[in-house]
């Protein structure tokens, strides 16, 4: 619990012994020192980290176990306000109160009842004389029946921030998945056509300004459309998912691969020389032809590749239109190959 919630406790327990409203012989000093060396222990355990090896990282129970004890301490000496001061029970379930669901807030409450309990008994074991038994079992079920109601509303308001959270860690989910539609292509999970003409400015942008190479490849897969015709679409589907999932390991992370429509398919090599760019599409060529599919172990599939370098000042359609220059060489010169433009 906060500090200064014990603080101010404390000044009114000390204010109270001053106006004779506590027993003068309260140890509020040392009972508050305690106090404050528990909530030190706290603050080490917290900020140090060790309370993450609990399940409640927050120690919230243990904090309100403490200052259970501490207020039924301090109700030992008061005297008239006894009955006031009750209300400090309710005080610390409030601290319980996000964090804790009804069960394990019932249990405090019955801490505190049993606490209070273990109290009446002590002062009609240690000082009969004093106890005024109608006062006493009057204090009891009227907490008792605050407790009771405390938790019935505590449980309905950790519920209601149980299904705030859930509705917001869904409308997050959501958002999530929103945005990955709109930058992801559906079949292969790759970025779609828009996603990547986005980042192509961006990196000619940059390969313009620090004079660092930029390479652009087209990847077409040969003869899909008998793939379709022959197998069916969803033999297709399969081999697109196949070529992409290839290309994804078979690609440097910093390499952008994107699904350009179709069978068509577009990487961007930034800082890359096209030596190392012709070797990685012919890497990639080879594991693609090495594949093998279910509905057809005689299928040997290969693709057609033009790759460009960026020309300073050129524009995203020019350096496109290049790269698309060089895929129809490619493919002019039979396919199943990488040609540079």
């Amino acid at each position: 619990m906060a500090l200064y919630s014990y603080c101010l406790l404390w000044f009114g327990t000390f204010a109270g012994v001053q106006l004779t409203a506590f027993d003068p012989a309260t140890p509020h000093i040392t009972i508050f020192s305690l106090l404050f060396a528990v909530n030190v222990v706290f603050y080490i355990l917290l900020r140090s980290g060790i309370s993450e090896r609990f399940k409640d990282p927050s120690l919230t129970v243990f904090q309100m176990i403490a200052g259970i004890l501490a207020v039924t301490a301090v109700l030992y000496y008061s005297r008239e306000l006894r009955g006031a001061m009750l209300s400090i029970y309710l005080m610390i379930l409030t601290f319980g109160v996000i964090s804790l669901d009804r069960r394990r807030l019932l249990m405090m409450a019955i801490f505190i009842q049993a606490c209070f309990s273990l109290l009446l008994i002590g002062e009609g074991i240690l000082a009969p004389q004093q106890v005024i038994f109608s006062y006493q079992l009057g204090h009891w079920f009227i907490l008792a029946l605050v407790l009771g109601s405390f938790v019935y509303v505590g449980g309905y308001i950790h519920n209601l921030q149980s299904r705030v959270r859930e509705q917001r860690e869904h409308l997050r989910q959501a958002h999530d998945r929103l945005a990955a539609i709109a930058i992801r292509d559906d079949l292969t999970g790759l970025y779609n056509r828009r996603y990547f003409l986005g980042r192509l400015e961006e990196e000619m942008a940059l390969a313009s300004r620090n004079g660092s190479p930029l390479h652009l490849a087209i990847i077409d897969l040969d003869h899909f459309k008998q793939v379709n015709d022959t197998y069916g679409h969803q033999a297709g589907d399969e081999v697109i998912r196949r070529f992409s999932a290839v290309a994804s390991v078979g690609l440097r992370r910093s390499d952008i691969l994107a699904r350009y429509g179709g069978e068509e398919f577009v990487v961007m090599f930034p800082h890359a020389s096209t030596t190392a760019c012709v070797a990685a599409l012919n890497r990639l060529r080879e594991e693609f032809a090495q594949q093998h599919y279910p509905f057809s172990d005689a299928l040997t599939n290969t693709f057609s590749v033009g790759v460009v370098q960026y020309q300073q000042n050129e524009s995203a359609q020019e350096f496109a239109r290049r790269a698309d220059e060089a895929l129809y060489q490619a493919k002019s010169q039979g396919r199943n190959c990488v040609v540079k433009g």
